[in-house]
């Protein structure tokens, strides 16, 4: 039986179609970890912030923040960064940084619940891969694994930011990460972002 062209073209996406809606393999280690890999930079950019106004009074008192956010002002203003206005009276004080011409090009500027921010980069986040893979007992495309990750190259401005909070460089951090496959693709979500890896 002789066939037209535009019918076995027809089948041919036909049989493409129904390949392509055919269940997916069962989830592995290696599969888990392309789908991570096909969305992770090797490398991600880290930043710091402190406050551009610091200050306390007693219905807000000072708290080891605001401490550490001056230590970070006087080691931005000792590199030349920023400078520093203050007004202390009694128990109460305000701290102003401006940017110098020099720290323009290092220092962005950012909004936070403290108000407005200085940031710069300090580092960068490391993906060493995924760890403690397990395929979940009755669904064989959903699992659940650790993606181990570090803080590593410093920038000059990484021991400038006191108030960078749990940053250490080289330790090994992990996010807790579900697989599954949903609308014929493999996704993953992050349960836990942040968590130390044992």
């Amino acid at each position: 039986m002789r066939m037209s062209r535009g019918t076995f073209l027809s089948l041919a996406l036909l049989a493409i179609s129904i390949a392509g809606c055919s269940k997916p393999k069962p989830l592995t280690e290696s599969g888990a970890q392309a789908i991570i890999s096909a969305w992770a930079y090797k490398t991600e950019p880290i930043y710091a912030e402190v406050p551009q106004r610091v200050w306390w009074n007693p219905k807000s008192p000072k708290d080891d923040y605001d401490a550490l956010a001056l230590r970070t002002f006087e080691n931005l203003k000792g590199a030349g960064l920023i400078t520093v206005t203050e007004k202390v009276i009694a128990d109460s004080a305000e701290y102003r940084a401006k940017v110098t011409k020099k720290g323009f090009t290092i220092l962005g500027t950012a909004p936070s619940h403290r108000g407005a921010v200085y940031r710069g980069k300090i580092a960068e986040k490391v993906y060493d891969g995924i760890r403690n893979f397990q395929r979940h007992p009755n669904e064989p495309t959903t699992g659940h694994a650790e993606l181990v990750w570090h803080y590593d190259n410093p920038t000059p401005l990484y021991p400038f930011f006191e108030t960078k909070i749990n940053k250490p460089l080289k330790k090994p951090f992990a996010s807790h990460v579900s697989f599954y496959y949903k609308n014929h693709q493999w996704k993953f979500d992050v349960i836990v972002k942040k968590t130390e890896a044992e």
